[in-house]
């Protein structure tokens, strides 16, 4: 697994001995994660357990850049579309959030190229509404034009925009 936190130069903070110093606001964090299971195969234990790790990740990230109220939300969207690039994509995964002064965006994206879409389930079937609650929690989301990233994003309570 590959994390890469980026960061941008915010205000000059001082220390009340006359010293100052940028503060480091990071508001980007990408994660890479390789594929154990091979495409059309059932998935790993390794891979299965991925979007656990996720979630995680989304709790302590979210946290660190004070945005609590969106914890929730954004780990049931993390959620279904880690799941469904493990399940049904092909390659590495990799993970994005990113947060601009209205929203955060989670990205994720494999190396297939087979557009996902939202399908209807029935009141019996254990699959097929992970789509459906992400086009409900989210305030934006779609699908990349080659397929290969599904995006949704959050509005930002006025309080942490």
């Amino acid at each position: 697994m590959t994390l890469t936190v980026l960061g941008r130069q915010g205000p000059q903070v001082h220390d009340g001995r006359g010293r100052s110093a940028p503060q480091v606001q990071a508001r980007l964090c990408e994660v890479s994660i390789a594929r154990s299971t091979p495409a059309g195969q059932p998935l790993v234990l390794a891979d299965r357990r991925r979007p656990g790790q996720l979630r995680r990740l989304n709790c302590a990230l979210l946290n660190h850049w004070g945005l609590r109220p969106c914890v929730d939300t954004a780990e049931l969207l993390l959620t279904e579309l880690a799941t469904n690039a493990f399940q049904h994509g092909d390659g590495d995964v990799t993970v994005t959030w990113r947060v601009d002064t209205e929203y955060l965006f989670i990205l994720v994206r494999d190396c297939s190229p087979a557009h996902p879409a939202i399908r209807t389930a029935d009141s019996t079937s254990e699959h097929g509404r992970g789509l459906c609650l992400v086009k409900a929690l989210a305030d934006r989301w779609g699908v990349s034009e080659d397929g290969t990233t599904v995006h949704c994003a959050l509005a930002l309570p006025e309080r942490v925009a």
